[in-house]
């Protein structure tokens, strides 16, 4: 069920009262200027992440059906204060926006996030999925679904942009210039996420 305002606003005061540092974020960073915060999944859609636990995360999408926590556009996140997160995951997210579409989405995270908080963002690689076509190593189908996206009864289902890595990185930066650091993802496990990795996957991880 998903929750009310107020409800997420009590969740961010408990869990930024009781919780440390994370080990794989400090093991990546090195020491955090802040204490363990939030963990956003943001466009969760059919892929939520565990919400029990340690590494539990808020789930959050636009469609009801999908049972998200919260209900929202993530454009516009206001029941979350600025530097309350630890993490947040756009798992196949960004793809569904048109170009410049997702920068409100780029700065709302930015600013929820705390410093040295990161932004891992996964898309379709168009650099690795047309060599793959044009190969034959992938047929017609597997080729204009991860392009198109898979039409599920909503037009948020589909597929308004594409990226590259170099695309994706200046999509980052072109949002906000102020994160300390842009670069490839490094696919390592973050507690209570499910985050797809394949040939055919971008990632790429934006430090506040």
């Amino acid at each position: 069920m998903s929750k009310s305002f107020d409800e997420v606003m009590q969740l961010t005061r408990e869990i930024g009262s009781e919780a440390s540092f994370s080990d794989e974020n400090a093991a990546h960073m090195g020491t955090w200027p802040m204490n363990k915060l939030l963990r956003l999944n943001c466009g969760s859609g059919q892929r939520p992440f565990g919400t029990t636990g340690d590494g539990a995360w808020i789930n959050i999408d636009i469609q009801k059906r999908w049972n998200p926590d919260v209900v929202a556009d993530i454009r516009s996140m206001p029941m979350f204060e600025d530097n309350s997160a630890e993490y947040i995951v756009l798992h196949h997210v960004m793809e569904h926006f048109g170009l410049g579409e997702c920068d409100d989405c780029i700065r709302e995270c930015h600013r929820i996030l705390g410093p040295g908080g990161s932004l891992i963002v996964t898309v379709p690689d168009m650099d690795a999925l047309a060599k793959a076509w044009l190969r034959k190593e992938i047929d017609d189908f597997t080729y204009t679904c991860a392009m198109y996206g898979a039409y599920m009864g909503s037009p948020h289902d589909r597929h308004a942009w594409g990226f590259t890595a170099k695309t994706l990185a200046e999509g980052l930066r072109k949002a906000t210039d102020n994160w300390r650091e842009v670069k490839s993802f490094n696919w390592r496990e973050i507690t209570g996420a499910s985050i797809c990795k394949d040939f055919w996957i971008l990632g790429v991880e934006a430090v506040k």
